[in-house]
């Protein structure tokens, strides 16, 4: 659980540094469990409200089914901000590890809005951010599981 929640905490520093391919894809599998229980919620008790034969014509249930899922989202919206900033920095030092910059970062996001080009684009960051980093030192700090010195917290 450590390693899901490190990029929640790391955010004070955001790009500063490496991450490693643990903390990545634990991050990553944190957030999908997430989602999958809150679409699960969202359509057991929404979905059923209001797609239901008997309730389409009535006006009180389709309003409880509107209630609901605004009861839904409004949570949803919470923890989605922190986490699109979280998952785009922890992207960004995964990319540092390898010893890349951010810049493809941006080229991927850039390809990702080119049809067909994009599917390319998610299976090649796909494979990146399986790749292990540089080993040792790199331009952009030491390697995760090495720690950080004290001059990254001043």
């Amino acid at each position: 659980m450590e390693w899901m929640l490190m990029p929640y905490r790391k955010l004070y520093r955001l790009i500063e540094g490496r991450s490693s391919r643990r903390e990545f894809w634990m991050f990553m599998l944190f957030n999908f469990m997430i989602l999958v229980v809150v679409l699960g919620l969202f359509f057991a008790f929404v979905g059923v409200a209001a797609f239901a034969p008997e309730n389409l014509r009535n006006p009180a249930a389709m309003g409880s089914a509107l209630i609901g899922m605004f009861a839904l989202l409004i949570p949803l919206y919470i923890w989605a901000l922190p986490t699109a900033v979280a998952a785009f920095a922890v992207t960004i030092r995964r990319m540092h590890d390898l010893n890349l910059s951010a810049w493809f970062y941006l080229l991927y996001i850039v390809l990702s809005f080119i049809p067909i080009v994009n599917i390319l684009a998610f299976i090649g960051m796909i494979v990146l951010m399986c790749l292990p980093g540089s080993s040792g030192s790199n331009k952009y700090g030491p390697h995760p599981s090495q720690g950080y010195s004290e001059d990254v917290f001043s």
